[in-house]
């Protein structure tokens, strides 16, 4: 697995007057070692988060309680996205949503009860 520079795997941030110290979730940090596997196995190639706990992101965004990465698309061909896509929405399963949107993939844990 590589990042994109600026990338930020923990924050400290401030709820209600608490200080918390932000990381990826257990469940995001399986997902990455997935997508990871299933980059090298689909195209060869290390898979590369462009965003976990950064960037700007809609406000209910599961990037800021740390449920949520991106992962760079331009490294791929159509086929090798569509394919990675398909195999990371088996493997996960419903409670992970695989999204493309525009250039990058988008997955976050969202379990559905």
């Amino acid at each position: 697995m590589n990042y994109k520079d600026g990338v930020y795997e923990e924050v400290i941030v401030f709820r209600k007057g608490i200080r918390m110290k932000l990381t990826p979730s257990k469940e995001i940090q399986h997902a990455m070692a997935v997508a990871d596997n299933l980059s090298r196995s689909v195209a060869g190639k290390e898979a590369v988060v462009t965003s976990i706990l950064d960037g700007k992101h809609s406000k209910e965004s599961k990037h800021y309680d740390g449920n949520a990465f991106d992962l760079r698309t331009y490294i791929y061909t159509t086929e090798q996205i569509n394919d990675l896509i398909e195999l990371l929405r088996n493997e996960l399963g419903r409670d992970y949503d695989v999204v493309l949107e525009g250039d990058h993939i988008h997955i976050e844990y969202d379990p559905k009860n």
